[in-house]
């Protein structure tokens, strides 16, 4: 509901700036009709819609990324007006595309998850953009100084977190160095390009600098998008061939309506963002109707995909019929034949006993399945937390875990899932299998080389794990498939004095991991 809600409001800003391109250019012939503008926009809006439709899966970072571009395209427009409303809305935009800017760029390089400071950083941004806005109602005089405490304190505390996580940074810009610098050449071509083009506009730079830097990740965001094979709801009708060709033939058509009326290219930029509108709603529509399943048209192409989909969906079915039946079936089951006896104090103990058995297993099952890791919290916190949850998980061993994680430790996605995964599975070993009173958690990355170390002081000996049989151990085997599939490695070795250490090592990528993020 809320990826529709967004695209929405997307059509109607895009609607909105073909009726005020529309009455510019008739009513006021300002200096808009120098073109220049009027293209930067109409390319910035066309790019709105193809990320908007690309982004079937609601995408948060995708949808700012949008709504910078839309706002982009009013101050465009906006920029080289003098007086009026106009005037008033683009110093309104000042502060509002300033705090956005910062937040999508914490937002891309963070992934969206918690990190130190998050909170007083959106608090401070957001606070200091809402006063810079009822600056505009005061005087000039107290927006200019408003605003200017906003710019600084929103750079100074953006550098602030950079440099307190300076290692994410660095591991971002080492992961995505070709888009970032693919983006610095064309924002630079494109910006050269545009200052000799409107050379004779007055103000034609005027404050340029505030929307450049989310530009940065301008590639980084369509390398995305075309990692995803550029999906969109047409895409299931018109293969990129035909719709190469439908789009080829519709503007040409509206060129030649353009030139046979009179127009000029000012009303060719308004009739070319008509069309992009309008195939912009036949995405919308047919988006809609594809979630609600009212379209069953597959490409030939998406087969072995798809076949894929369904086998991984049928194998996780089987699994979870399985636990279904011989864990909560066998347990309610066994209640039901109970229930005849449940007047008897010592059977409704039995009963009692059963459910809460059965509500831990479940619960655990479910962590399994979808593991719950809240983005408003730090990946340290996230594994406190589940340690925490497994020591109560078994209330009869009194074991003593210490978790050593630096607080700035960063993974990426699917990266934290993999390792809280592999985490739950080891510890709760030591829990289930270990005689000993103490257990030590580490977790460290470094160089995009993630390390993972579990060990406790009991009397395990690693000989006999290693020569264990896989089927009565399906665990360690499950956990070892899983790490050498990501190019890890796992070494299983005595603990000093005794004890088990399992220590698990594996590279962090960051491409694969954008995609999976944004996507």
């Amino acid at each position: 509901m809320k990826g529709i809600v967004s695209k929405l409001l997307f059509l109607t800003n895009y609607l909105l700036i073909i009726f005020y391109m529309s009455w510019n250019i008739n009513q006021k012939q300002t200096a808009i009709g120098s073109g220049v503008p009027l293209l930067i926009s109409c390319l910035m809006l066309i790019d709105v819609t193809y990320i908007s439709s690309c982004n079937i899966r609601e995408s948060k970072v995708m949808n700012l990324f949008c709504g910078l571009l839309a706002l982009d395209s009013w101050y465009l427009l906006l920029s080289v007006e003098e007086g009026g409303i106009e005037q008033i809305i683009l110093t309104a935009l000042h502060p509002i595309i300033c705090y956005l800017s910062i937040k999508f760029i914490l937002m891309f390089l963070f992934q969206g998850s918690g990190y130190k400071f998050r909170k007083a950083t959106n608090l401070l941004l957001f606070i200091t953009c809402i006063n810079s806005l009822v600056g505009i109602a005061i005087s000039g005089r107290a927006f200019a100084c408003l605003y200017g405490i906003q710019f600084l304190a929103g750079w100074l505390s953006f550098f602030f977190v950079l440099t307190y996580h300076r290692k994410r940074v660095v591991f971002v810009l080492k992961s995505e160095w070709k888009g970032i610098l693919f983006s610095v050449i064309v924002i630079t071509i494109f910006f050269i390009a545009y200052c000799i083009a409107t050379i004779n506009v007055k103000n034609h730079i005027a404050n340029f600098g505030i929307y450049l830097p989310m530009l940065l990740f301008l590639m980084s965001i369509h390398g995305i998008v075309i990692k995803e094979h550029g999906n969109y709801p047409l895409s299931t009708v018109f293969n990129k061939r035909e719709t190469a060709q439908i789009l080829c033939l519709s503007l040409f058509a509206l060129g030649l309506m353009v030139v046979f009326m009179g127009g000029s290219d000012k009303e060719l930029f308004v009739a070319i963002n008509a069309l992009f509108s309008f195939i912009y709603i036949c995405n919308i529509v047919l988006g809609l109707s594809l979630k609600q399943g009212k379209n069953r048209i597959i490409k030939e192409s998406k087969y072995k995909s798809a076949l894929r989909q369904l086998q991984q969906e049928e194998l996780l079915k089987t699994e979870f019929a399985n636990f279904l039946h011989d864990d909560v079936l066998q347990d309610l089951l066994s209640i039901k034949n109970m229930m005849t006896k449940a007047h008897r104090p010592d059977i409704q103990d039995i009963i009692i006993e059963t459910l809460d058995n059965l509500n831990t297993h479940i619960r655990e099952q479910m962590q399994d399945y979808h593991p719950v890791i809240l983005k408003n919290l730090t990946v340290k916190e996230n594994y406190q937390n589940l340690i925490e949850t497994i020591s109560q998980s078994f209330p009869q061993r009194n074991i003593v875990v210490s978790f050593d994680c630096p607080d700035t430790l960063f993974l990426v996605e699917p990266y934290n899932v993999l390792i809280y995964r592999l985490l739950k599975e080891l510890l709760s070993n030591v829990f289930k299998y270990s005689n000993g009173k103490r257990a030590w958690v580490m977790l460290t990355q470094e160089n995009s080389i993630i390390e993972l170390s579990v060990s406790d002081d009991g009397n395990g000996v690693p000989d006999i794990l290693l020569a264990a049989d896989k089927e009565k151990h399906k665990g360690i085997a499950s956990i070892t498939e899983q790490v050498n599939k990501m190019d890890g490695s796992i070494i299983i070795s005595e603990n000093t004095p005794h004890g088990i250490c399992i220590q698990i090592t594996m590279p962090m990528k960051g491409d694969a991991s954008y995609q999976y993020f944004v996507s």
